[in-house]
């Protein structure tokens, strides 16, 4: 039992390198059909476009987990964002 767990994390990690590769692949290929005929740039090999994709991110999003700042939960949000703004539909339905 534990030898399949062990392969299947293996071949979800395989998974997700092939995804990753494909990611940077069309990102490439993106960025080689559209930069340099737009605007004149360079044309990017692979390892340029992972690097610049990694570069993009870690500006991006940062490189931390996202953890969330204020500890309420999704169900207290919903239930505040209805109550404001519950006036404002009805009167919308009504018009």
């Amino acid at each position: 039992m534990k030898t399949l767990t062990v392969f299947k994390y293996i071949g979800f990690g395989m998974l997700g390198a092939g995804f990753l590769f494909l990611v940077i692949w069309g990102v490439m290929a993106l960025w080689n059909c559209l930069i340099p005929d737009v605007f004149n740039g360079p044309v990017l090999s692979y390892w340029q476009t992972f690097g610049l994709f990694f570069l993009s991110k870690i500006l991006l999003t940062g490189i931390a987990p996202h953890a969330r700042q204020d500890k309420r939960s999704k169900k207290e949000w919903r239930s505040k964002f209805r109550d404001k703004f519950a006036p404002h539909a009805e009167e919308a339905t009504e018009v």
